[in-house]
């Protein structure tokens, strides 16, 4: 048996696995620092430490969580039917392919106010969260996108973006920034 750390080391070797490929973590954290590259003033009170405005937890943390609502990095999730399935008004057979575009459920307006405006304070905050609740994936990546963002700060405090320059995303089964071109202060 082996001892008790080295179980869970082991058990988190893996854990970054869990929700895709390294792609998805560089869309996700690129996501991440073009919005908050696009609003300076989040950007200073959110490393600065201050939490949000109901006492629930980081800007960072809030900051991550919002990224992942508007602009998630997986846009289309590839399934296929287990039973016949109707829908609109057609039937779908069992075993049929079936593209998911779960990317749009951030942006639902019947949903969150304002969809498409970035927004980690926002009352209705909690995203669309697909898989095992238990993976230890979630944390590592909020952890991941927390502590590299603020290690990034240290190594270049005022970063901002290259003058001229806005962030486009692309990609159609996952989505990211193609490039983040930016300027220590």
């Amino acid at each position: 048996a082996l001892p008790r750390g080295a179980r869970h080391r082991r058990a988190l070797g893996g854990a970054g696995d869990c929700t895709g490929t390294t792609a998805l973590r560089e869309h996700a954290l690129a996501s991440f620092l073009a919005n908050m590259l696009d609003d300076p003033d989040l950007l200073a009170a959110a490393t600065a430490g201050e939490v949000g405005g109901d006492g629930s937890g980081s800007l960072l943390g809030r900051a991550w969580a919002e990224t992942l609502r508007r602009d998630p990095p997986v846009q289309i999730v590839l399934r296929r039917t287990r039973t016949e399935v109707a829908v609109s008004g057609g039937t779908l057979p069992a075993e049929a392919p079936v593209a998911c575009l779960i990317g749009a459920a951030g942006r639902d307006p019947a949903r969150f106010a304002a969809p498409d405006r970035f927004d980690p304070l926002r009352a209705d905050a909690d995203p669309l969260l697909i898989g095992p609740a238990g993976c230890p994936a979630a944390l590592l990546g909020r952890l991941e996108a927390e502590h590299g963002l603020r290690a990034l700060l240290t190594a270049m405090p005022g970063i901002r973006w290259a003058d001229g320059f806005r962030p486009v995303a692309g990609g159609l089964l996952t989505r990211g920034p193609r490039a983040l071109l930016v300027r220590p202060s």
